[in-house]
């Protein structure tokens, strides 16, 4: 079963190395409804809701911060597709 944003979540920091930007996540869930399935990742429009919604946070901004923020979104999803809870890559389109 595809866990909830907030278990994807929890999961992704319980095994993630090096530097992760936690407010990043933090902020996603919300956004997504951590009680959602993560599913909601994978519907149809996901990638552009995904990238519209980095960019309200953080496309004004090119700082480390900024960097952080977006290896951290994508070595999620990466993470989640890994694991089969995502059949795609809705961060693909980030810049």
């Amino acid at each position: 079963m595809v866990p909830t944003v907030r278990q994807a979540v929890a999961a992704f920091l319980a095994e993630a190395s090096g530097e992760i930007d936690h407010t990043a996540l933090v902020l996603l869930g919300t956004h997504l409804g951590s009680h959602n399935r993560l599913g909601v990742l994978d519907e149809p429009g996901a990638g552009d809701a995904l990238t519209a919604w980095y960019q309200g946070h953080w496309g004004h901004r090119n700082s480390s911060a900024q960097e952080r923020a977006l290896d951290t979104l994508r070595r999620a999803v990466a993470f989640w597709g890994a694991r089969g809870w995502l059949t795609s890559d809705s961060a693909a389109k980030l810049p």
